[in-house]
């Protein structure tokens, strides 16, 4: 390198680590990941070989199944794994949770898209900017660094009772999602299902959530924990993308309290018998997404889950008008107007996938926001809870 290239970079890297840090949690980027960030972006650049842009305006570019970040995490630079890979097995459900009630309809990636999808061997990364990975790094840290921080952090959420005897495979929902608006750059709200043992999470579900995405939109999302490195979505070492068609990052479509029909997004994770590599399935047809690979797991989720939950997340810095949760609206005991996570199931250690039994709720804020456990409501919605709020005034 001469020195006026020299004299480039450290201009460059001087003005991102300026523009790195955050005021609030006082987060910064290190030389070296603002470095991998550079580099990153030409690997995802170098290996598209396709784009497809959702009828929301989203562009997903196609990058080679190897190419993908997940390949970038420490632990799986020597693996064998390929793009055809599928489960060793599903769950054996006990429950129906493949037809929506009346009134009701599901996200479906291929109506979506009209059919299009990445070419074989190829799997589909939300086109993004170093701006946008920079904002995804920050918030991950800063996220991570608050994930059990009240008052700030609010939830509204169903969850298995604390029971030292009792495992699980995964769970599963349906979720509603709605439009939220009013969610400031710095806060978030989110709808999700986690699976936790120990300091082992993994997340998936909905959220608006403008410091990673910088805008308000309501999209796809997904979240781990493995020890000290944590991960939102698919930007960064971790999961790994099977499915030709984009969803993680997907824009949702607009929908509101009261709408007809109201909107959901079927999830499950689960973990494979043989590999466990915890698989994520989503949408309508319970697409096989990707998976979280049992090797990156060093603690907990290296073995089975002790804790389920489902439910609203909430951040806001203090001094700040809250966001909305759920539909953004007080409970009114009404699914086209609540938010709610529908077929609500754990899957247990014989692989059985059941309706959860022995619950409690947790609202750290019940001025703001609420939260019901209905229990068994019908065949339709089975084993259900409800949520939200308009969030401090």
């Amino acid at each position: 390198m001469d020195m006026r290239e020299f004299f480039m970079v450290s201009i460059v890297l001087c003005t991102l680590l300026c523009y790195c840090k955050s005021d609030e949690q006082q987060v910064e980027l290190s030389r070296d990941e603002l470095l991998e960030i550079e580099n990153q972006l030409m690997r995802l650049n170098k290996s598209s070989i396709k784009a497809i842009k959702t009828q929301h305006g989203d562009i997903y570019d196609c990058v080679g199944f190897y190419e993908q970040p997940a390949f970038d995490h420490p632990l799986l630079k020597n693996h064998k794994y390929d793009f055809q890979m599928k489960p060793s097995s599903r769950p054996n459900s006990m429950v129906r949770e493949d037809k929506p009630p009346k009134n009701v309809e599901q996200v479906s990636i291929n109506s979506e898209l009209n059919g299009e999808k990445c070419p074989t061997g190829y799997v589909p990364i939300r086109r993004t900017t170093k701006e946008d990975l920079i904002r995804a790094k920050l918030f991950t840290k800063s996220y991570t660094s608050r994930i059990n921080s009240p008052p700030t952090l609010h939830h509204a959420i169903v969850s298995t009772r604390p029971n030292p005897t009792k495992k699980y495979n995964g769970g599963g929902t349906v979720a509603s999602f709605y439009t939220l608006y009013n969610v400031a750059d710095s806060q978030y709200t989110f709808g999700r299902m986690k699976l936790q043992n120990g300091l082992d999470i993994i997340q998936a579900g909905w959220g608006v959530n403008p410091s990673v995405y910088g805008d308000n939109k309501t999209r796809i999302f997904i979240y781990f924990q493995a020890g000290q490195l944590s991960c939102f979505n698919t930007v960064c070492p971790g999961f790994v993308l099977v499915d030709p068609q984009p969803l993680i990052d997907m824009y949702l479509r607009e929908t509101h309290p009261g709408d007809i029909p109201t909107w959901e997004i079927p999830i499950k994770i689960y973990r494979d018998q043989i590999t466990g590599n915890w698989w994520l399935e989503m949408g309508k047809d319970l697409t096989q997404t990707g998976y979280w690979p049992s090797s990156i797991f060093s603690g907990g989720l290296k073995d089975l889950a002790t804790y389920v939950e489902w439910g609203g997340e909430t951040y806001s810095p203090l001094g700040q008008i809250g966001p909305p949760m759920g539909s953004g609206l007080f409970l009114k005991g009404n699914s086209h107007y609540d938010a709610y996570c529908r077929v609500m199931t754990t899957i247990d250690e014989a692989y059985n996938q059941v309706d959860v039994k022995n619950t409690e709720i947790s609202s750290i804020d019940i001025d703001f926001y609420l939260v019901r456990d209905w229990g068994f409501v019908n065949d339709d919605f089975r084993r259900s809870m409800t949520y939200g709020g308009p969030g401090p005034r």
